[in-house]
């Protein structure tokens, strides 16, 4: 693929992403002076971290900032958040984030406009949505409000926390965060001493209500899940309990594995999908539809040298769907965001985490969202087609043995062609990602090897159908010229 084509909208998006150049606007924009002899803290590096871009619209991104103390040689990590404006509007809307309450932090501004590019910085735990961020790293605040949560881990009421270390496990900027806490707990009657580690899960909007009900749903039935302790609707913050295991990765996969633990996945998923939740969340064909025709749009924007290719396909997708009617599909929960790094092994125990995203709809959703999954991380890794082929295979044929409904592979075909093109590409784009971005002709040579063959086999119900239906007018014609 070609680079990315500059956008009118964010014209500096190619600087915001080169760490040298934004290392040195980012540190005197950021670092207070000492004296007029210079700056006591110093960054040593820049890494740029999640990233959020909507073509023609908006670019939201966070870095990583290695700073040191030149007086204490003291060093650490600060986390910033970023927004690239468009032209000559960076000012103003530094000016509405100045209006806020902002947490200051020594030597490093809250918040800052560096006009050369037009970008707005907050330093964490300041972000422009998530305003409980300060809380939740409010040790003493952290302290009060803590311990209930912990009756259902079997902390009693003579348990008292002693310390909390909190960590940053996952921030996506002005959407959500994710910290992991541990906590060392006192037991006032007998003296000993323990530990607890849980999380805390903080979004921009009220969803988490909705979302601590259903996990309050499915850890009644499914064994080892997380433990939802409790949604705080003024922190807007969903704490739930630790879960062991590492993350489900092909790098860390052994040839022997594989086949048992794809197996144990599907299991892990056709018992997901069996699970009963009350909830009015959906997801359906014509939210399919939607972000495909999304995707085009995005590709139009950042690389139009494959949008022709991606409208296309969708076309195909589209007509196939209409063709394939489906008058009737399954409404199971779907985990909507099924991916590897959302199941974690625990030597023989797989658990699904990340339950965001759950609703209602068709289990051949999740189904194909996964095995594309599957072979976007494979093809990170290196893996041979072939091997993940294989892969795939074992799974769908251990998830349809434990489930109680009947597949139809071509539409789990086409859910998985969809996929390549609405999660897979679209994220590849919305992300820029360089590595995901640079096997986007593989993900689509993928889904027009799916689509192909969905096509051969349409062609040849049809024509099967289009023979029958001449078949019964020669013999009607037959019968009726009989003297």
């Amino acid at each position: 693929m070609r680079a990315m084509q500059i956008d009118s909208q964010c014209p500096h998006l190619s600087t915001a992403l080169q760490p040298s150049l934004m290392l040195e606007l980012l540190q005197r924009a950021l670092l207070d002076p000492l004296d007029h002899e210079g700056q006591r803290l110093r960054m040593d590096a820049c890494i740029v971290g999640e990233k959020r871009y909507k073509p023609g619209k908006s670019f939201v991104l966070s870095y990583r900032l290695h700073v040191h103390d030149a007086q204490t040689g003291a060093k650490h990590e600060q986390v910033v958040s970023a927004r690239l404006c468009r032209p000559d509007e960076g000012l103003a809307e530094f000016h509405r984030a100045s209006s806020r309450q902002l947490v200051h932090t020594p030597g490093v501004r809250a918040l800052a406009y560096i006009p050369e590019i037009e970008m707005v910085v907050w330093s964490f735990p300041n972000d422009r949505k998530l305003s409980h961020l300060p809380k939740l790293l409010d040790v003493e605040h952290l302290k009060t409000c803590l311990p209930e949560k912990l009756r259902a881990l079997g902390a009693g009421e003579s348990h008292e926390i002693d310390t909390i270390t909190p960590e940053i496990l996952h921030y996506l900027p002005e959407r959500s965060c994710m910290i992991r806490y541990r906590l060392s707990l006192k037991d006032r009657s007998t003296g000993d001493n323990g530990a607890l580690t849980i999380y805390g899960k903080t979004s921009r909007d009220e969803d988490g209500a909705e979302v601590y009900s259903i996990m309050r749903q499915l850890s009644a039935q499914i064994p080892g899940s997380a433990i939802p302790l409790g949604y705080d609707q003024k922190l807007r913050t969903v704490w739930q309990s630790h879960i062991p295991g590492e993350p489900f990765l092909w790098e860390t996969l052994e040839e022997s594995q594989i086949q048992e633990i794809f197996r144990e996945i599907a299991r892990s998923v056709a018992k997901f999908h069996s699970c009963a939740v009350l909830t009015d969340r959906r997801f359906d064909l014509t939210d399919i539809e939607e972000s495909l025709i999304d995707t085009i749009a995005a590709a139009r924007q950042a690389y139009p040298d494959v949008e022709g290719r991606i409208a296309s396909l969708v076309s195909a997708l589209l007509a196939q769907r209409r063709s394939m009617g489906w008058s009737e599909t399954l409404t199971t929960p779907i985990h909507r965001d099924l991916k590897m790094r959302n199941f974690l092994i625990d030597g023989e125990h797989i658990a699904l985490i990340d339950m965001d995203c759950v609703c209602l709809g068709d289990p051949l959703s999740d189904l194909g969202s996964l095995i594309a999954n599957f072979y976007l991380n494979g093809i990170r890794a290196s893996c041979h087609q072939d091997r993940i082929r294989e892969a795939v295979d074992v799974f769908c044929r251990t998830y349809a043995e434990c489930v109680p409904w009947s597949l139809s592979w071509p539409q789990v075909d086409w859910h998985t062609a969809a996929a390549l093109i609405h999660e897979v590409t679209r994220r590849s784009i919305r992300q820029l990602d360089g590595q995901r971005v640079k096997h986007i002709s593989e993900y689509l040579d993928l889904c027009e090897h799916l689509v192909s063959a969905q096509s051969v086999v349409l062609n040849e119900r049809n024509s099967r159908h289009h023979g029958s239906k001449q078949d019964v007018a020669r013999k009607t014609s037959d019968v009726q010229n009989v003297p």
